[in-house]
């Protein structure tokens, strides 16, 4: 007789943090103090920045904190509204920032690798 397997859940302790956690961050997000501050931000920096450091001009459509405000369970108001700890970014470059955070290498790292790797490889065959 053919076996069904079920999909596994996560525990639900972990569940219950990443619950906890998604509401800590709406209710931050959603604070007017940090409206108006990323709306001021914005104003006064419309341009991504970390485009600018790559020579492009895009406009920003987010702001990113430098040092993240969301840290074991709880929210730093102090990092979430300080004015030094924001940077505007694209939707692109705050993705990328995130996927580094996360462990995870853009398309072009892993091109680049290949690359070195092929490289490596025609070396060690012409010895």
């Amino acid at each position: 007789m053919p076996t069904i397997n079920k999909i596994q859940k996560k525990p639900k302790s972990t569940e219950h943090k990443e619950t906890d956690m998604r509401k800590l961050r709406a209710e931050a997000y959603n604070n007017t103090a940090w409206k108006k501050m990323r709306e001021t931000y914005l104003k006064s920096h419309p341009i991504c920045e970390e485009c600018l450091k790559k020579g492009k001009v895009t406009p920003a459509t987010s702001v990113h904190h430098i040092k993240s405000p969301f840290k074991k369970g709880e929210v730093s108001y102090a990092l979430l509204l300080n004015y030094e700890n924001l940077e505007s970014v694209c939707h692109e470059c705050h993705g990328e920032i995130h996927a580094k955070e996360q462990g995870h290498i853009s398309p072009e790292e892993v091109l680049k690798q290949l690359d070195d790797l092929f490289n490596e490889n025609i070396k060690d065959e012409d010895l």
